[in-house]
């Protein structure tokens, strides 16, 4: 539900073929691109440690914390 978990995929996952190799800057310029793709980020936008957690995701409203004692 949040843009900042795409942060911390893209920083542990990528590439495939050498994971966690980018930088802080890279990382930040290849969630910038995915969210530019999905139309959540115009073409002009930066994207830092400041802006990630302010992109508001499409479907975050339907997305809940489920708890052991929540299910009953």
């Amino acid at each position: 539900p949040y843009s900042t978990t795409l942060f911390d995929y893209i920083r542990r996952a990528m590439p495939l073929n050498e994971p966690q190799s980018l930088t802080n800057d890279e990382v930040y310029s290849a969630a910038a691109y995915i969210l530019f793709m999905n139309k959540l980020l115009g073409p002009n936008a930066t994207l830092d440690a400041k802006s990630l957690p302010k992109v508001k995701m499409p479907n975050k409203e339907n997305f809940f914390v489920v708890y052991p004692g929540n299910l009953k």
